[in-house]
Order: structure tokens, then sequence, then C-alpha cells
């Protein structure tokens, strides 16, 4: 049986505070907590974690130093980097920030020298060049591989002959990997169709989330009802038919006991336009820390978690964030799509953007029926499905198989004797 996981992922919290990042994070401790040991290659430290808690392992300062100096505007140093930078690309032809070579670099001696043969290594994706460092050891000494898809490489038409750094990177998986996982069905059809993956290699694990010592509980006493978006500002996704709904929302009584609070991380001026146009006394907070975020959350009444037309394949980190808390949701989303199918199974309401007024009705029925004993009775009893799907034990199990499935596989010649796991496809 294999020893330990040792995982390749660019974005881990705390280096970086993406939801990639977080989900991340929530995986290895999890699956840490059940027992496994995890050695985990970030983008600006080297952790290990297990059972008893985490410890960094290594820092890599020199790929920090070039992270911050890349992501400022101006300045000498700012401006030497970028010069550098261009001239490496030139010489050799990559695609890739002098940045990630070095860091690619760097844990590719890394793993070299601390993979042992009963080890797991996984990669986790976006961005794909978590990638590069196993495939750089693996074409020297093969082993158990499985590959993470959190998010589609690339949104928009796939075209085979004209892909992008991150699509190649991933596409030599095809070769290599035993296993593929994806935090839903249809991400996980799409990316066995673009690359013509064997779909009975590609495993359903719902986004991890650390379980919460107490649910949701509405006081059906109090009167305000708080409504919370917590993220991105998704320019696609807040739509003009989500806009009127807003706009027409505010203008009915029941929005006098509504407060609508929106925790920024990406926005513009124009996002900030939009939302004060939209819900004239909405509560705006920027880039809070995560401890500050969560306890938001807490307090909320309901989420709002926004879909653009181009997510419908995506389980989003924000969702099973507040399903983990056990806060009602308001899916704003399309008809079949992943966020639709998790809210119905969690005893909640979906808003289609592609239906007139189909917005500004759920959310007055979702004010209406937040007191309403019957409605939150029925709604605290269907959560509980979903959560059993998302929970700590589902996903370190989930793992646990997929992990034997890659293992076994690989240590096998005859690969067709070695049994998928079957139940590894919700969402």
């Amino acid at each position: 049986m294999f020893y330990r996981i040792i995982v390749s992922a660019f974005a881990v919290q705390p280096d970086q505070k993406s939801s990639e990042a977080i989900v991340n994070k929530n995986w290895f401790d999890i699956v840490s907590k059940k027992g496994t040991v995890i050695y985990a290659m970030s983008a600006f430290s080297n952790y290990l974690f297990e059972k008893e808690g985490v410890r960094l392992v290594k820092k890599h300062k020199v790929s920090l130093v070039l992270y911050k100096i890349s992501k400022k505007k101006k300045g000498l140093i700012t401006f030497i980097y970028r010069l550098l930078n261009k001239i490496y690309k030139t010489l050799t032809g990559s695609n890739s920030s002098l940045q990630e070579e070095l860091w690619v670099k760097a844990q590719t001696k890394i793993l070299d020298k601390s993979i042992i043969k009963k080890d797991v290594v996984w990669a986790r994706i976006l961005p794909a060049i978590s990638i590069k460092p196993v495939l750089n050891v693996y074409n020297k000494q093969p082993f158990p591989f499985v590959v993470n898809v959190n998010d589609p490489i690339y949104a928009g038409v796939f075209i085979k002959n004209n892909l992008n750094r991150d699509q190649s990177i991933f596409l030599e998986t095809k070769k290599i990997a035993q296993a593929w996982t994806f935090p839903s069905s249809k991400l996980a059809d799409r990316m066995a169709n673009n690359y013509n993956l064997d779909r009975q290699r590609c495993f359903v694990i719902p986004h991890a989330m650390r379980k919460v010592k107490k649910l949701y509980v509405r006081n059906i006493e109090k009167k305000e009802v708080n409504f919370l978006y917590t993220g991105t500002f998704y320019k696609s996704a807040f739509t003009e038919e989500f806009k009127t709904s807003l706009i027409n929302f505010n203008k009915l009584k029941e929005a006098e006991k509504v407060n609508f609070t929106f925790v920024l991380s990406q926005f513009d001026d124009d996002s900030i336009t939009w939302l004060k146009a939209s819900i004239p006394n909405v509560t705006l907070k920027y880039k809070l820390e995560r401890t500050e975020v969560l306890e938001l959350v807490k307090q909320s009444d309901c989420m709002f978690v926004v879909d653009s037309i181009l997510h419908g394949e995506l389980l989003k980190g924000k969702l099973i964030e507040a399903l983990s808390f056990g806060v009602p949701v308001l899916g704003v989303t399309y008809p079949n799509s992943i966020m639709d199918k998790v809210v119905n199974t969690y005893g909640c309401v979906s808003a289609y953007q592609n239906k007139k007024g189909d917005i500004l009705n759920k959310m007055r029925f979702f004010v209406e029926n937040i007191n309403n004993l019957n409605w939150l009775n029925a709604f605290y009893k269907q959560r509980t499905i979903a959560l059993d799907k998302i929970s700590e034990d589902y996903v370190a199990e989930a793992t646990q198989l997929v992990n034997t499935f890659a293992y076994n596989r690989f240590n096998n010649k005859n690969k067709a004797t070695i049994v998928a796991p079957q139940q590894l496809n919700w969402p």
C-alpha cells in the first residue's frame, strides 16, 4: 500500500488567498487528519501535513520575492525584472515566467530526491504549472500519478490544433496519469471529451470544506435578513437581468428588512458602480482576511452564489463554503448547471439568469419564507443529504479510493484487472 501523498500545487493557502488555494488547503487538512501524510509543494513554501498538524519544511524566498516584484505596476526593480523576463523568454522560447521556471527547477530537485517507491504523487491545478515538476521527475523514475483539475483549463471553445500553454502541459498527463479527479461530473465529462481521457479513470471528488461545530439555525423572531456575497465580481455573471432584479427588489416593501453585504476580493471601479446602482443600501467590504469572511458567513441568512453562463460545469468553492456552515443559498445560475443540481439537493433555491423575472421572484420567495418554520424544517432536513456528500469523511474516503486505484494500477502489469471505483460521480 502507498506510504504518503506528495502534492505539487502552486496555489495553497496561506501562500496565496485565491479560492483555488483555499480549496487545496482544506483538502490537505482533511486527508491528513484521517492519517495520510501529505508532503505539499506550493508556490512559496513546502509543507508536511500530518495527523498532528502542519509543519513548514522549506521557504522559497526567491520565488516569493520575484512574485511580489512581478505584481507591482511601477518601479525600477519591476522594470528590470520584466526586462530580464522578456530576455529569458526570447532566448529559451519558454511561455513561463522566470519566477515560474525557477520554481519548477527547485521543486523538480526536491521531488527527485524525496520520492520513494510507495509514494503516490498528485498535481492539483490550476495553474497547470503545478504539473511540470512532476513531468520532469516522472521521465527519470515513474510513479503512481493522479491529476486534480478544479476548473476548466480554458473556459472558451476547445481547439485541438491550437492549444495554449496550460492545455499543452495537461495533455502530457494523458500518457502517464493513472487517474484524474474533478469537483463535478460535468467538468469530468468535458475534460475527458476534450483530451480523449478514459472516463472510467476520471473521478469526482467535491471540494473539501472543514466541518463546523454548529450549523445555521434561523431565529424566527428576527426581522432582518442578511444577504451575503463573497469573492470575485465576475462581469459575465453579474448580468443585466440580475441587475434589473436587484433594482426592482429594492423597490419592494420586503426589501426594507434586507441587508446586502458584498465582500469583494477582485473588482474594479465599474464593479462598484454596478453594485451601488443596483442596491442603494449595499454594504461593500474589500479584501478581508479569511477569518473575517467566515465570521460574516456565519452571520448571514442567505448566501448569494452567482454563475456566469460559462460556469455551468463548475462546483464553486464559495457554494461549498456556504453549505459547510448550513447557511441557506440563493443560487443565481442557469438550468441544469452543477450549482443548480447542488442547490436543489441542498434544499434551497435556484434562480435562473435566462428566465425573465425569475431572480426577483425567487428573492421574494426566500424573504417571505425565511421565518416560515415549515420551510425551515424542510430545509434543515434536506440539507443533510448534500452535507453527507461533501463531508470530511466522504472526501477522505474518496481520496483513499482514488489513491489505492492509482497505486494498484501503476504496480500491476495487467492494468485491465484493476477495478475503478464506481460511486465517485457526484455532483
